[in-house]
């Protein structure tokens, strides 16, 4: 292999390996974004359950 081929196997090398890093965080970001909203949304709804129980009257009933 000639010096030019082995430069450019290099470069090719890392500049598909910086597209593959780039492209994996991403994705990380996205998924990390896409759960922190489940996770708030689920949060909120449990505050919503908490506020409707605490406005339903509780009978004898229902404790036990």
């Amino acid at each position: 292999m000639t010096a030019m081929m082995i430069i450019v196997a290099v470069v090719a090398f890392w500049a598909l390996f910086v597209v593959g890093v780039l492209v994996g965080i991403s994705v990380h970001h996205e998924a990390t974004r896409r759960r922190t909203s489940r996770l708030h949304r689920a949060e909120l709804h449990l505050d919503r359950a908490e506020v409707i129980a605490y406005r339903t009257p509780v009978r004898a009933r229902d404790v036990a």
